[in-house]
């Protein structure tokens, strides 16, 4: 009866054990981010929904539907949180504003095929006006000129120079003045920017690796302790149990003798 016993309590607490790590390299990743999680606060639109900029006379739609968390006009320019298109890439922030022109934004993409992070938007213009847009990129550093890394694109064969069609300030705000058609705004990163974030930025998911590694050990040497202990308890049983079976054993031998 008492093998019985604590080969079931071994039983139950290995299987305890393994939940437990589980459960907290589940909670560790969705702390990280990791793990994607259902967003509150979500809202759906469509091509047909407008958002207008009425001191600037401009409109802003979707070619398709989407979703965004927030959507917000403040000084004529509309900020986009969590920006999410149909068949694109999700874009974590856009500000965007339209002068004297209707626009419709086609595309969001992001790529790093060649090793070089790459990002494309992609808008279709009515009127000859101006457009006021930032993509959340960080600006460059002062020791890089910051059209460097910028083209800008009408119809994908004319290409504005910077000054003569589009500028940008140090923010990464960009202008753009007078294209009427399908618009090509690229940001690609020869200099290597993403080497200014901070350490756990550039190796989150090598430290959130090393981190669930750890629990998983951590609690792994737990449940060998808990496995030595178990048999240091059994020990003294077994030895009472020799110890109760020697007279018997005894008599047993005169017996035979």
């Amino acid at each position: 009866m008492v093998k019985i016993s604590c080969a079931s309590m071994k039983i139950n607490n290995s299987k305890f054990a393994v939940g437990i790590a589980i459960i907290a390299i589940l909670i560790f990743l969705l702390c990280t981010g990791l793990v994607s999680y259902a967003q509150t606060g979500i809202t759906a639109f469509g091509p047909s929904d407008k958002f207008i900029v009425p001191e600037y006379n401009g409109t802003i739609n979707f070619a398709v539907s989407g979703t965004y968390s927030s959507a917000i006009l403040e000084n004529n320019i509309w900020t986009f949180t969590n920006l999410d298109l149909k068949g694109s890439q999700t874009l974590k922030n856009l500000e965007f504003s339209t002068q004297n022109s209707n626009v419709t934004i086609l595309s969001y993409i992001t790529s790093n095929t060649t090793g070089i992070p790459t990002v494309r938007l992609r808008y279709a213009v009515e009127g000859r006006g101006t457009q006021i847009l930032n993509l959340g990129l960080s600006p460059q550093e002062a020791d890089f000129e910051a059209d460097a890394e910028w083209t800008i694109t009408v119809n994908g064969n004319v290409f504005l120079g910077q000054s003569e069609g589009w500028r940008i300030s140090h923010d990464g705000t960009l202008t753009v003045s007078g294209p009427s058609g399908n618009v090509s705004v690229v940001h690609t990163d020869y200099f290597g920017n993403g080497s200014n974030l901070p350490f756990y930025e550039q190796h989150s998911v090598v430290i959130a690796i090393a981190a669930a590694l750890a629990i998983v050990v951590v609690i792994a040497v737990g449940v060998k302790v808990v496995k030595r202990k178990q048999s240091s308890e059994n020990q003294p049983i077994k030895a009472n149990a020799i110890k109760k079976d020697e007279p018997l054993n005894r008599k047993l031998g005169e017996m035979q003798g």
